[in-house]
């Protein structure tokens, strides 16, 4: 008993955190089916109703664990007390890997926005799109881990010297204020995210990450969480199809809908027991990781690009291809992108490579140091 009673304290053992490496791939992949087919879903080449829309919002309702999962592996990696560093050694680091690559792609998706998609909408505003934290589909990411970095040297204070119960308890409160938030603004239409807020409602998962990161599913547990996943993700078919209001999926697609949070906790589990260090290539999926960044970085490019050459997901074999098919294209693609400016010094930086050059903060001195 008293064995238990330290595990439920200072949690399990540590275990490899290998496994994120192809789990980072294949949630990069959902991403991207994600991206896809969100016009269809959103009634702007099919019909509420119809039969690609159905299958499009099969598609994606079946990937929104994505993002979330992104988000807690980002927070187990960086949440590590083993890691050690000083806070400014921390940020200098993450400057690079985060600070620099958000100022970069956000000065080369405005100019995109504004001329190569001026078909798509009218009266954009570049300063306000920046101003709430989301010039372009998939950078509002980078704008949330950019608050969270400067936030993890004191988050740091509880993964150290918070006992188990104080950090799932402080994890419990942020991820349910992130669920009041997403009630209050998809409810009552209250409460808009901006460049300061954005990362509040999500910062709940980010603790977690680090929380359940050595959790290994065993036997019926196995089970159980995929009962609970596949539970989660036909509820989020069924509300998104059924639910009420002219345009349901756009409250229980959210990343912090009931379902949407139940789905992602059990898919992290999930796929550390998937993914759990033996090994195995996994389809090659850890060798596209290293590029996971420069694929989450260059995909829209793709997306919108390569549809006004092939045609839209307007039918359901267009659907099929664009949400199952093109993902694993348009990350192939990118990944290559990725691998030759990974070889040029000057482009290293945008992809969030610290430069080789680059000054690194010196520790501090011994204590009695004079």
């Amino acid at each position: 008993m008293a064995l238990i009673d330290r595990i439920d304290e200072v949690g399990p053992p540590p275990r490899s955190t290998q496994w994120m490496n192809p789990a980072r791939t294949l949630a990069i992949l959902a991403v991207i089916a994600i991206h896809t087919i969100a016009d269809t879903v959103g009634t702007r080449f099919a019909e509420h109703g119809s039969e690609a829309w159905w299958i499009a919002n099969v598609i994606d309702s079946a990937s929104r664990w994505s993002v979330p999962v992104f988000l807690m592996i980002s927070g187990a990696l960086a949440l590590d007390p083993a890691k050690g560093g000083s806070p400014r050694e921390f940020l200098s680091k993450r400057f690079w890997r985060i600070f620099v690559p958000l100022v970069v792609w956000t000065g080369v998706y405005i100019p995109y926005r504004l001329f190569a998609m001026s078909g798509y909408e009218t009266g954009w505003n570049p300063v306000l799109a920046i101003l709430t934290g989301s010039p372009f589909v998939q950078l509002y990411f980078l704008y949330v881990l950019a608050v969270l970095t400067l936030l993890t040297p004191f988050m740091r204070q509880l993964t150290v010297h918070g006992s188990r119960r104080a950090q799932w308890g402080t994890a419990a409160i942020l991820l349910g204020i992130g669920m009041l938030d997403h009630f209050a603004s998809y409810v009552f239409d209250v409460g808009d995210p901006n460049i300061a807020t954005r990362f509040l409602p999500l910062m709940g998962y980010y603790l977690l990450g680090w929380i359940m990161r050595d959790h290994l599913l065993r036997g019926a547990q196995v089970v159980w969480a995929a009962l609970v996943f596949l539970a989660a993700v036909a509820v989020t078919i069924l509300w998104a199809g059924l639910g009420p209001g002219a345009a349901p999926w756009t409250a229980v697609y959210e990343y912090l809908s009931p379902t949407v949070v139940v789905m992602s906790l059990s898919g992290y589990l999930l796929l550390h027991r998937l993914f759990d260090a033996d090994g195995r290539g996994y389809l090659g999926l850890r060798r596209l990781y290293p590029y996971s960044f420069g694929v989450f970085l260059l995909h829209p490019l793709c997306v919108y690009t390569f549809r006004d050459w092939i045609g839209v997901p307007d039918s359901v074999p267009a659907v099929l291809v664009h949400g199952l098919v093109l993902p694993l294209v348009y990350a192939l693609l990118c990944t290559a992108v990725t691998w030759a400016a990974l070889k040029v010094p000057v482009l290293r930086v945008a992809f969030g490579e610290v430069p080789r050059n680059a000054p690194v903060p010196a520790p501090p001195p011994p204590p009695g140091h004079a």
